[in-house]
């Protein structure tokens, strides 16, 4: 049976991270104007997989309770 191509790509020992926390104005979200009064509260950057596991840590946060965008009331 031939193997079939998910879309799931491998690690990338090339792979960068951008973290980003932002705050919106809950009466935007469901609107156009979602970033208007939008603010960034944090940011961090990570070269590898090691490095953004020691910020997620930072932000007290677990990979396991990350999200797909789409699955989040990230308006993005």
């Amino acid at each position: 049976m031939p193997v079939v191509n998910r879309g799931w790509v491998g690690s990338d020992r090339t792979r960068r991270f951008r973290l980003r926390h932002w705050e919106y104005d809950g009466s935007r979200i469901d609107g156009w104007d979602y970033d208007i009064g939008a603010a960034l509260v944090r940011e961090a950057s990570a070269d590898d997989e090691s490095e953004l596991l020691v910020a997620l840590r930072a932000w007290q946060l677990r990979p396991d309770e990350l999200a797909y965008p789409w699955d989040t009331d990230d308006p993005r």
